[in-house]
């Protein structure tokens, strides 16, 4: 997680900083004296989180929460215990009390860390609940839009940065790795069966423990894909057992 640390006082930011070095979990892109500097790297910088001290020269850090945008996460510091109910004001994640205690600090970052991966989980399944809704997507390819209907869908190969949709009558090379593509279709039919292919079960005609196939092609399991594929075959493809 990227994060920033604002605090008028250098002591202050030092510590901060020496406890963000401790964490294996943040990486600190830079420390600032005043609110607006930081603003200044934050347009050109992607930051996840900000430990903000409430009273500075210049601007309170409250008004500057209110300026970010709500996926930036914040932890105020302040010498000030009676500001944290403002705190709440602008969704802060949590506020530590100078001098900030290093338990009490790795537990305020415990807090955005489990934030995040619950906005992160939420929207893969808002994302996972829009593809079961429709039967395509549009793809970008040989500088048009492409309209790409699920069904039409064999398999999909990656190649670094690249995947090559296998459909029923043409192949499509389009500028999405293989990971961002599959969260776009919908998860009871397609599913990834190696490092570099996903699957159309629908089209699959038969399979073992060594390879799926696909008409004439015969496309290898990976090692690590090979337990969840014959439980998500068998959950949602078999009749009987």
């Amino acid at each position: 997680m990227n994060c920033i640390v604002i605090d008028d006082e250098p002591l202050a930011r030092e510590k901060i900083r020496l406890l963000v070095a401790q964490d294996v979990s943040l990486q600190l892109l830079g420390c600032f004296p005043a609110a607006d500097k930081a603003a200044d790297f934050m347009e050109l910088n992607p930051v996840d989180l900000v430990f903000l001290d409430v009273q500075m020269p210049g601007g309170s850090g409250l008004d500057f929460a209110r300026q970010l945008p709500p996926e930036v996460l914040v932890i105020f510091t302040s010498a000030y215990a009676e500001y944290a109910l403002n705190s709440y004001d602008v969704n802060a994640i949590d506020y530590l009390v100078k001098p900030v205690h290093p338990a009490r600090f790795a537990q305020a970052v415990q807090k955005a860390m489990d934030f995040a991966d619950l906005k992160r989980h939420r929207k893969q399944q808002q994302q996972q609940t829009a593809a079961l809704h429709k039967d395509h997507v549009f793809v970008r390819a040989d500088r048009r839009l492409h309209r790409v209907v699920f069904s039409d869908c064999r398999y999909i190969e990656g190649i670094k940065d690249y995947s090559v949709l296998h459909l029923s009558d043409r192949k499509l090379m389009v500028g999405v790795n293989l990971k961002a593509l599959l969260e776009q279709l919908p998860q009871d039919i397609f599913v990834r069966i190696s490092k570099s292919v996903v699957v159309n079960f629908r089209h699959v005609s038969s399979l073992n423990h060594q390879d799926v196939r696909i008409g004439e092609a015969e496309l290898l399991i990976g090692n690590a894909y090979r337990e969840y594929l014959f439980s998500f075959f068998v959950e949602h493809h078999v009749v009987g057992r």
